[in-house]
């Protein structure tokens, strides 16, 4: 089982906090992987093993972009859907 790379996140964010990212060379031992570890109970935490989905990623970063465009929008109409307070 041989790895290429091991990273953990900064945690800078509540998404991001106890994240860590590993690539391995071949794929059957990125499944196995995911097959045993994942809800492998570590210090009281259970692992949760995914699969990298770049689709998904770019979606997210995609759906942020669409997001400042709006409120961009917004501000340059005037427009405020906040609720009162």
């Amino acid at each position: 089982m041989a790895m290429q790379a091991a990273k953990r996140a900064n945690g800078n964010t509540p998404e991001t906090r106890g994240t860590a990212y590993v690539v391995y060379e071949d794929i059957f031992d990125a499944k196995n992987a995911c097959d045993h570890l994942s809800g492998f109970n570590v210090c009281n935490r259970y692992l949760v093993v995914l699969y990298y989905n770049a689709n998904r990623a770019f979606q997210k970063m995609d759906t942020k972009k669409k997001e400042e465009q709006l409120k961009l929008l917004k501000e340059k109409y005037g427009i405020n859907t906040d609720p009162p307070k």
